[in-house]
């Protein structure tokens, strides 16, 4: 896995290059959720898996500046993080990711 983290920041549909794009965006129930859509460059709904991760398979929960897993249905896999910035925008950092193993109790 690559140490190299690229970053795109803004509103709505925020692209990621190489993988698709992704949509973060949060409400005010509850004190606030945290949700968003990603989509690949073939237009295919994005999985994502991570223990901060809830929902889908079109829409995911999730948590500020808590790394999780994109992925398609070939073998594209990005590792993210997606923190709130200055303004509402929001900064998607994403690197080459391999999926957490399921057998080593990483899930």
């Amino acid at each position: 896995m690559s140490d190299d983290w690229q970053v795109a920041e803004g509103n709505g549909w925020i692209d990621v290059p190489g993988f698709g794009r992704i949509n973060p965006r949060q409400d005010n129930e509850g004190g606030g959720r945290q949700y968003f859509n990603a989509m690949t460059d073939s237009e295919e709904v994005a999985k994502a898996i991570g223990k901060c991760i809830s929902g889908g398979p079109e829409i995911w929960h999730f948590e500020f500046d808590e790394p999780f897993w994109l992925a398609d249905r070939g073998d594209r896999v990005l590792e993210v993080i997606i923190s709130l910035l200055i303004g509402g925008r929001y900064g998607v950092k994403y690197r080459p990711g391999v999926l957490p193993d399921r057998e080593s109790g990483a899930w």
